[in-house]
């Protein structure tokens, strides 16, 4: 398996979460995996995670899925700014 590109998406102190693509048999596929410290103090994959198919089906809704939750992020960050007094008036109740 020749890998082409990672990205670290979470790095904790003794666990990790990286995006990598890879190249197995004239197939790239995509990898969202759990990374783990081996008590050699190496990062190793742990069996947590996904791989699927790198295409362009799956490549776009996996961009359409990413755009969505950016919105939503995006759009409590602005509602949350602008109504703070009245929610946290709210949940104090």
């Amino acid at each position: 398996m020749t890998e082409i590109y990672e990205h670290l998406i979470l790095d904790g102190e003794h666990n990790q979460i990286r995006l990598t693509i890879s190249e197995f048999k004239d197939v790239e596929y995509l990898h969202l995996r759990k990374y783990y410290m081996s008590f050699d103090e190496n990062w190793l994959p742990s069996n947590e995670g996904i791989a699927f198919p790198l295409d362009i089906d799956s490549t776009r809704e996996l961009f359409i899925a990413l755009v969505e939750i950016l919105s939503l992020a995006e759009s409590k960050e602005i509602i949350y700014n602008h109504f703070r007094e009245l929610l946290e008036n709210i949940y104090q109740k």
